[in-house]
């Protein structure tokens, strides 16, 4: 297990299509939330054979299967960037291999959902499972590859994380932005495309801009930290700058195109000095190259 993360109370817009027209269709439920992922080991195959095992699991508990797709059919680059997912080294995607189902159950309580995603990296398959409901359902853990899943407890779902596991900053769907800022104190602004080796920021739009320039409105208290973060290539110079003016980028983007009082936002850079994955692998560098909203005191 590499990412265990629980909200007691929450929602989330389980896929339900392909991405189309600038976005990709879902079905919002509300319930408590649970966002999991496993790096699987021994006995991986491919991204086929473990999501056919998810889904015989999901319907051995009584949910259906309402959506599924495979990478450049789901929408590719922008089906992952329109969903949520988990951070690296929580949740690595290959844009080449990746599949998404969703699964709903009908309960005396109400309604569950589970969006399932399954990837690879060179070495291993990559699960992620985000379930709502009141019947949040244990998945992958009991998959029995190598042992490495999450520990089970006797009823077969999932043990709970600490309370200090699931304050760990997270990437999130653009809704909860506000939420999980103000609980962890900082996100990673997972959307953002710069142009590689430049700090120009991409025409977007980028809805988890439009998500935190919605809550700086509506908090003008509040104050916020874009700091970019960059890989470990080049000198530690080169890559403060880097980082700082990309930071910048979107700081202008905030308050040019969004509306944002400038009072509100600082920009930094911190180049290769703060990393979340390894750089000693394509993965992990991408992981690095990043911008993230912190959250200081109110002014």
């Amino acid at each position: 297990m590499t990412g265990d993360f629980v909200t007691e109370r929450g929602h989330f817009t389980l896929p339900t299509g392909v991405f189309a027209n600038g976005n990709v269709p879902g079905e919002r439920l509300s319930g408590a939330i649970s966002r999991r992922s496993w790096r699987v080991m021994a006995g991986f195959t491919n991204t086929e054979a473990l999501t056919e095992e998810l889904s015989a699991q999901l319907s051995a508990q009584g949910y259906r299967i309402i959506f599924e797709c495979d990478a450049e059919l789901c929408g590719g680059f922008d089906f992952r960037f329109n969903t949520e997912v988990l951070p690296p080294p929580e949740m690595f995607v290959d844009l080449s291999d990746f599949r998404y189902l969703s699964a709903l159950k009908d309960g005396p309580d109400g309604m569950s959902g589970a969006g399932v995603l399954v990837s690879r990296t060179a070495q291993a398959g990559m699960v992620q499972v985000i379930a709502v409901g009141p019947d949040v359902p244990g998945l992958a853990g009991n998959a029995g590859h190598d042992g490495t899943g999450a520990q089970a407890t006797d009823d077969g779902t999932l043990s709970p994380p600490t309370e200090t596991d699931s304050l760990r900053p997270d990437v999130v769907a653009a809704e909860n932005i506000p939420q999980w800022l103000e609980r962890t104190g900082h996100i990673v602004l997972s959307d953002l495309e710069f142009e590689t080796g430049s700090s120009r920021l991409g025409p977007g739009p980028f809805q988890s801009l439009r998500a935190l320039a919605d809550y700086l409105k509506t908090n003008p208290a509040r104050r916020i930290a874009l700091v970019g973060h960059t890989d470990s290539e080049g000198s530690l110079e080169q890559n403060i700058e880097l980082s700082r003016k990309r930071a910048e980028a979107v700081r202008q983007r905030l308050v040019e195109v969004l509306g944002v009082d400038i009072a509100q936002l600082e920009a930094q850079g911190v180049g290769f000095l703060s990393p979340i994955a390894s750089n000693l692998t394509e993965e992990g560098r991408n992981a690095n190259r990043r911008v993230e909203a912190v959250l200081l005191s109110t002014r």
